[in-house]
């Protein structure tokens, strides 16, 4: 059954009370309702009543809401408000878990705390008395997650907690049996407490504010509207909010003189027993009356106490204080009686703020209403941040003259609220520098300034950590941040002070220098800082070296405005990354259109295989003695429709840099095989066909099932296929390369490394690699006959080949000089202009 509900509008109820309907399309709120007398209940005749009832049907009744009160337990309220199934819930306690799960108005409607209640026999001072309790609280509230969050647990482990699913069933507890004491809020337990034969204890804890809690789903502007009510509200005496409080709060003294009291004094027997009995009732009813007043009274002083507004009142001559209610304590931390003394507003009250907060008063004397935010020292020295709301009543006082009615309200946590957004949008939150909106905010006002001074210049330096991700993903992120933390350190102790140092990107800093110095001077300058920047740091006890690449450019020369500037530096940086890295670069003319050109150069590579601009080149190889074909190498060649032959130096570097390589690889090695085994067709044999990898495909670990795909394809045989990899690519990721190769040559697919005796030959690894032959480098062949070092090399490497058992093939033959120089010395193979330049494939000889 769903739960009973209860429509009202304003206050009115609309089921048959005819509630005002005149608005159109009124916001209709689905709100809470649970029983926690005297805030919020249910009346004997079914209507909701108590403090927030009655201030949310005053703010329905301004703002044409339309109100539906659901009954529910106090957890299943709040889940029913997560959920979506409830828009509000009033009396509800802000905590950290509870902001994530809801939203919040700013200004909270009353304060209350938790207050342990037990009888009148227990023995309860102070918190350590729980220590061995049986505590009954209720499910779900702040009260509870308090006591399991700061309270010792018990020797089984866990804080004696009996939770209950409502507050009178809390304070039913201890009457029952189940439980050594209760603990509910303070309003809920002076109320109802003694009603089971409990009392409030000296113990309270976790003082907090009461606000409605709203769906996350919600219209902002009805938790707005709400503010905007309180704000206004709570500085108004005569106010719906003070009328709801004194309402709800305070207990209705009423008359209770006996309706047998008429005839007796009527009757006119027994003079004696008519004034004893009356005397007797009298007393009985005095009696009865001051202790109703001294609940008001409590209750009023509660009401004062639980605030978060501070009241007071001073004569129309000003300092001292005549007045001011003992909230002052909890909120500021000052007593009363301390405010009183003469003087101490003024010393409260920040020098700077002091002129301002004296002509306040003075407006509220002579307009009657005053309205200023200022700052006052609380009693440990922290600056609060205040709203003073004061009226001026004319009524006379015991000094003959009116006085002036103020409140206080904190706005502190707001105005905290406000800079720490200030800061998330201005600055890093790992390194605690300028962001990169601070940094062009602060190079657009130095620029400012430098067109007011002559000849006055400013440089703006990028620079970018050199292989930050591969070292992310090495060391882990929390090591990763001490590096970066390192170099905004060292960025800010080689800066000047009046220079700014900011986190630009995920590991790019830059530095605007207000003062740069000039040529060599400036020279020196940014090679000292790259030197600092490559001082190894220490991190989890072992030394690790970083170097940047740094690009910078200079207004005016550069740029003229924030934009064209940084655009410079971020121009002469990439230049500098792709020189490879630990370097720094200025801006020159002409680099723009260079990165335009590259730019529009990678759009079109990712076209190309989509608009078939690629076409397949063969080079064919053969043996030296005998002259027979062995083999033919594919090489790929890019056919711009614009551009025309574009150069594979220019090309193949950008497919790598941005991943199209792989892609680029996969269609050669499907082109080539398609191509061998229609040359298988026309009866044409080609031994082996010889095809380039990249570093990418040996990394992504799923080459050997694609070779083995287009191998099937096409129906070749796998030693008739040959993949060619260079030393450079296997000193990158050396383990994960051998065992790619080694599930390569499981497959029968011959192996050959390109480019040998160039890089830094790893002989260790070479003994480990399931190589079939070497191709020594072109370098070296076109050397034969001009240098004798490159000569002895060749010697080398051919027995090195001989010793691990490799076929050697010599690129780059042009001579015959060069052809019997390696005959002579042990080569068997080769390719080279002397036979043929590399052809479109079907125009490749590919016969002896």
């Amino acid at each position: 059954m769903p739960a009973p509900t209860l429509v009202v509008a304003g206050f009115f109820v609309l089921a048959g009370c005819g509630g005002d309907t005149s608005r159109d399309d009124p916001t209709m709120l689905r709100v809470g309702l649970y029983e926690n007398e005297p805030k919020i209940y249910t009346r004997e005749d079914g209507r909701p009543a108590g403090l927030f009832p009655v201030l949310l049907e005053a703010l329905a009744e301004r703002e044409g809401w339309r109100l539906e009160y659901r009954d529910c337990q106090w957890a299943e309220c709040l889940a029913q408000l997560e959920g979506g199934e409830l828009d509000l819930m009033p009396d509800v306690a802000l905590t950290g878990e509870r902001e994530h799960r809801f939203r919040f108005h700013e200004i909270p409607v009353a304060q209350s705390w938790s207050q342990v209640y037990a009888p009148r026999e227990a023995s309860v001072r102070s918190l350590a008395d729980l220590t061995d309790q049986r505590i009954a609280v209720l499910e779900g509230s702040v009260h509870e997650d308090w006591l399991i969050r700061e309270m010792e647990p018990s020797g089984d482990g866990e804080p004696r907690l009996a939770s209950r699913q409502s507050l009178d069933r809390v304070l039913e507890a201890v009457d029952a049996g189940a439980a050594d004491v209760a603990v509910t809020n303070n309003f809920h337990g002076g109320r109802h407490a003694e009603r089971s034969g409990l009392f409030e204890t000296p113990v309270s804890f976790d003082h907090t504010g009461l606000y409605f809690a709203a769906s996350p789903a919600l219209d902002p502007a009805i938790l707005e509207a709400v503010d905007r009510h309180l704000a206004s509200w709570k500085g108004t005496p005569d106010s719906p909010y003070h009328r709801a409080m004194a309402e709800t709060l305070t207990p209705e003294v009423r008359g209770v003189l006996p309706r047998w009291a008429a005839p007796v004094l009527a009757s006119a027997g027994g003079l004696a027993l008519l004034f004893g009995v009356l005397a007797l009732v009298l007393r009985w009813q005095v009696r009865w009356r001051a202790r109703e007043l001294k609940r008001a009274n409590r209750r009023f002083r509660h009401l004062l106490d639980s605030s978060p507004v501070v009241i007071y009142s001073l004569s129309s001559a000003g300092d001292p204080l005549h007045w001011v209610s003992g909230n002052l304590h909890p909120l500021f931390g000052y007593s009363p009686e301390e405010a009183l003394r003469p003087g101490w507003w003024r010393e409260c009250l920040h020098p700077e703020d002091r002129t301002l907060a004296r002509r306040a008063r003075e407006q509220a004397r002579e307009q009657g209403h005053a309205v200023i935010e200022y700052r006052l020292y609380d009693a440990r020295g922290r600056v609060r941040r205040v709203r003073d709301e004061m009226q001026w009543s004319p009524a006379p006082t015991r000094s003959g003259v009116g006085e002036i009615i103020g409140s206080w309200t904190d706005l502190t946590q707001s105005f905290e609220q406000r800079e720490q957004l200030r800061l998330l949008s201005h600055y890093d939150n790992r390194t605690g520098l300028p962001n990169r909106t601070l940094l062009h905010d602060r190079i657009g006002h130095s620029i400012e300034m430098a067109m007011g001074q002559d000849e006055s210049r400013r440089l703006i330096v990028l620079l970018d950590v050199d292989r930050f991700k591969g070292l992310n993903e090495t060391l882990g992120t929390a090591l990763a941040d001490q590096v970066l933390l390192g170099v905004a350190q060292r960025l800010s102790q080689y800066a000047g002070p009046q220079d700014t140092v900011a986190r630009s990107g995920a590991d790019e800093f830059a530095l605007l220098l207000e003062r740069p110095p000039a040529g060599e001077a400036r020279e020196q300058w940014l090679d000292g800082l790259l030197d600092v920047l490559r001082e190894p740091f220490r991190l989890a006890g072992r030394s690790l070296r970083v170097t940047v690449s740094a690009g910078y450019a200079e207004f005016p020369v550069d740029g003229a405005t924030t934009e064209e500037l940084v655009t410079a530096a971020e121009l002469a940086l990439d230049e500098a990354r792709r020189g490879g890295g630990n370097r720094r670069e200025a801006y020159v003319s002409g680099l723009g259109e260079r990165t335009s050109r590259r730019t529009l150069l990678e759009s079109d590579l990712r076209e190309a295989l989509v608009r078939e601009e690629f076409e397949l080149f063969l080079q064919p190889q053969y043996g030296l003695d005998p002259f027979v074909l062995t083999g033919v190498e594919a090489l790929v060649r890019w056919n711009h429709p614009e551009r025309g032959r574009v150069s594979p130096g220019e090309f193949i570097p950008l497919a790598e840099e941005t991943g199209l390589v792989m892609a680029i690889d996969q269609w050669v090695l499907d082109q080539a095989c398609a191509h061998l085994a229609e040359r298988d067709a026309q009866g044409l044999h080609v031994p082996r066909m010889a095809v380039n990898l990249s570093v990418m495909e040996l990394e992504d670990g799923h080459l050997t099932r694609m070779v083995q795909s287009v191998l099937d394809r096409y129906g070749l045989q796998p030693h008739r296929l040959e993949l060619e990899v260079t030393e450079t690519m296997l000193m990158r990721t050396p383990e994960n390369a051998l065992a790619e190769l080694g599930r390569l040559k499981e497959l029968g697919v011959e192996l050959a490394m390109d480019d040998f005796g160039t890089g830094y030959s790893n002989l260790a690894l070479l003994h480990r690699m399931p190589l079939n032959r070497l191709k020594l480098d072109q370098s070296l062949v076109q050397d034969i006959g001009r240098s004798r070092s490159n000569e002895d090399i060749i010697r080398a490497i051919l027995a090195l080949a001989r010793t691990l058992d490799l076929e050697v093939i010599g690129e780059g033959i042009e001579t015959e000089a060069q052809r019997d120089f390696l005959l002579q010395v042990g080569c068997r193979e080769g390719q080279g202009y002397l036979w043929s330049p590399p052809v479109p494939a079907e125009q490749c000889p590919c016969r002896d």
